[in-house]
């Protein structure tokens, strides 16, 4: 099995980059705490696979000093060329960026801990990127996980074209064999591929203004090909329902939040 980039419903390159730009700030500050609860620290060997705009990999550069090391890999070339315009611009030199499919990934027992965030919902075969990333830990090290449940994302108060994007999106990954509700099955996966110490948490920040609340609108623009291919919607139909979800978004008294994101962890024994 293999991925190719036209498996991914988000757009990708300097679109999809810009988006990533955005989640990454509004996400910074839960990965980093999530990071360091995991042991993530100075002199360690770090696999971030689907390492996407790079914004992870240069968090744990940072954790790991210039004593440690991050391998980023992604299989978006255009977004591993950004990525890595970022890390020269901010004089960060303890990261190797590679335009590489995370199926296709083939080291053995030279990490000290892999990470992914929104990789493995995006996948036809989830545990098979999973057992790559455990192939690629030594023993005692750990694999953590951030991953979506997408039918949890929510609004206040209730909002016909947000219902209508949430459900645009979950059809259209479910065209490309994607599961948008994977994360409170990831403990399951865990045990499967056989990691032990297996923990988990769940945050959902929720916004009433600011670049998290428009995440939605973003993330639609983003998808509206994938929309578009697979027949899910017209075009009268996808400007409709975007203009109806920006009106939404702009008022000062509705609430947006980002889909339940469930965060995973376990050890290689």
């Amino acid at each position: 099995m293999s991925a190719s980039i036209n498996d991914y419903i988000i757009e990708g390159g300097s679109d999809g980059k810009s988006r990533l730009n955005i989640l990454a700030e509004v996400l910074h500050s839960y990965t980093k705490a999530l990071l360091h609860q995991q042991g993530i620290a100075d002199g360690m060997s770090v696999l971030d696979a689907g390492c996407g705009g790079g914004h992870v990999a240069l968090l744990l550069a940072n954790l790991v000093g210039d004593g440690g090391h991050v391998t980023a890999i992604d299989l978006d070339v255009e977004m591993i060329a950004l990525a890595e315009r970022d890390a020269k611009t901010a004089r960060v030199s303890n990261i190797s960026f590679k335009a590489i499919n995370t199926y296709d990934i083939n080291y053995d027992d030279e990490f000290d801990a892999a990470y992914a965030r929104f990789l493995l919902s995006h996948l036809k075969k989830p545990m098979d990127a999973l057992l790559k990333m455990k192939q690629g830990i030594k023993t005692g090290g750990k694999i953590i996980v951030e991953d979506v449940q997408f039918i949890g994302h929510f609004c206040y108060p209730r909002c016909d074209a947000f219902d209508r994007y949430v459900n645009y999106y979950t059809q259209a990954a479910n065209y490309k064999g994607a599961d948008p509700e994977i994360g409170p099955k990831l403990v399951a996966l865990f045990k499967e591929v056989g990691l032990i110490n297996i923990g988990f948490d769940t945050i959902q920040p929720c916004f009433y203004s600011g670049q998290g609340k428009w995440m939605a609108c973003v993330t639609l623009k983003n998808i509206k090909a994938a929309l578009l291919e697979h027949h899910i919607v017209t075009p009268h139909e996808f400007d409709e329902t975007l203009r109806e979800l920006e009106e939404f978004t702009a008022s000062s008294h509705t609430l947006i939040s980002l889909p339940r994101i469930f965060r995973v962890w376990g050890t290689k024994n």
